[in-house]
Formats: C-alpha cells, sequence, structure tokens
C-alpha cells in the first residue's frame, strides 16, 4: 500500500506549524524525513499518527482518509509508530512492552505471530524468536525496561511497533542519543525490518550517516514546507539543502 500527503497544514494558535506539506511513500520504500530543529518533523508525523489536528490537506493510506483518525484506529489499519523520547515503563520487562504491541493486532490472528497460537511454541518463544533475538534483545527479554541502556530502548521500542505487525512504520529519531555503531547497526536492522516484514517506513532523523545510509529517498523540510526530494546522493549535492540543513555557506 501507499501514502499520498497533500498540502497538510497545522497551526497552533497563530503560528503555522506546518504549511502545505506533501509527501508519497510507495510500498516498502523507506523515506527519510530531515530537517534542522523546528522545522516540523514530528508534529508533521503526530498529525498523520493521530496526535495532531490539521487545518487543511489530506491523508490517504490504501486508497482511505487517515487524517483525523485515532492512533488506535490507525494500529488496527496497519500504521505503528516509535517514539522520540523512551521511557522506562516502571516495571515492565521487555516482553511485557512487546506483548503491549502484540495485542493490538492479536485478534486478527493472523501473520507471523498468530500462526504460533495454540502451538507447542509459545507466544512469548515465538517474540523472542522473530523479534527479540533480531534486534538484540533476548538475553534481555526478562529485564525490567528501568534496567536497560538508553540504546537497548529504543531496540524494545521498535520491537514493540514491529509486534503490531505494521504495514507502515513511522520512526521518530530512531538513533537519537546511540552511538555512532549503535547507530549504524539500527540502520540496518530497519532496513532488514523493510525486506523482512514488507513494510514501508518513514524515519525522521538528524544523524545523516544513518539517513544516507538507511533511506531510499529523502525529504527535506525546513520553516513547516518541503524544499527539497531526491535521492541521498542528490540530497547531499543540493545547494540549498546544503545551505538550509548542511550548514554550507
Amino acid at each position: 500500500m501507499t501514502l499520498a500527503v497533500r498540502d497538510l497544514t497545522i497551526r497552533f494558535g497563530g503560528v503555522t506549524a506546518v504549511a502545505n506539506m506533501s509527501l508519497d511513500v510507495g510500498a516498502r520504500e523507506i523515506v527519510g524525513l530531515i530537517g534542522p530543529n523546528g522545522a516540523g518533523k514530528t508534529t508533521f508525523i503526530n498529525c498523520i499518527a493521530g496526535v495532531n489536528r490539521s487545518v487543511a490537506g489530506s491523508a490517504v493510506w490504501g486508497g482511505r482518509e487517515i487524517l483525523g483518525l485515532s492512533p488506535a484506529a490507525l494500529l488496527r489499519l496497519g500504521v505503528a509508530r516509535t517514539f522520540q523520547s523512551v521511557v522506562s515503563l516502571h516495571d515492565l520487562t521487555v516482553l511485557d512492552v512487546v506483548k503491549l504491541g502484540a495485542a493490538a493486532h492479536a485478534r486478527r490472528r493472523s501473520g507471523f505471530i498468530a500462526q504460533f497460537f495454540g502451538s507447542e511454541r509459545t507466544f512469548e518463544d515465538e517474540l523472542c524468536e522473530s523479534l527479540l533475538k533480531p534486534l538484540n534483545l533476548a538475553d534481555v527479554a526478562r529485564s525490567p525496561i528501568q534496567t536497560l541502556s538508553y540504546g537497548q530502548r529504543k531496540s524494545v521500542d521498535l520491537a514493540r511497533a514491529l509486534a503490531a505487525e505494521p504495514q507502515m512504520l513511522y520512526l521518530d529519531e530512531p538513533v537519537a542519543g546511540l552511538t555512532y555503531q549503535e547507530g549504524l547497526n539500527m540502520g540496518a536492522v530497519i532496513r532488514s525490518v523493510r525486506d523482512r516484514f514488507g513494510c514501508s517506513v518513514i524515519m525522521v532523523e538528524h544523524k545523516m550517516d544513518v539517513v544516507m545510509a538507511t533511506c531510499d529517498r529523502i525529504t527535506v523540510m525546513a520553516h513547516g514546507s518541503r524544499i527539497f526530494e531526491g535521492t541521498p546522493a542528490e540530497v547531499q549535492t543540493d545547494q540549498e539543502v546544503r545551505r538550509v540543513y548542511l550548514g554550507d555557506a
């Protein structure tokens, strides 16, 4: 399925945070959304994720208008997300958090998770094998979230979102706070997730090395609007992008 956002405008009081923003995401495509702080990237994601409200525009996912739908309704349509900030969730274990994501999809009893209901392998075993092991979390599956490193918590948040078996995945700064190597590893995981689950991805991120290595196409925002769109190679050579975002004179 594809996502087509057209002329999205978001205002908070008299301030226009996003203005006439358009974005397309093809099936199985990873699209990076980059730009300086305050460009409107997270506000844009929050709107198409059912958190913020728009004053104009449309967002059509799989032929259906999704603006105005709640996050829960979007999840039922196969749209999931991760978050910029990852909380500890007190005494919940890694498996507890991932099962919360799986619960949103379990009613349908379909896909890689559902096929193991009622079988000899337990639900938790399958979560560990299919989600936690690829994210290097199997060894801490029963550890409380609050005992994990920040990077591990980021991985848990991704596992939670994947447990819902999304067809569209919004990632809000998935490598923020990670080391250089952790960031590159997470980028490789994101590409493997796309290949394995066949989902489309929008990734908001500031770390350009990860963006360039991970994304098929990149959209650049500044002052709430799109200023450029192209391949990673094209983004790196565009003079306006270099001036506005990469800091070139």
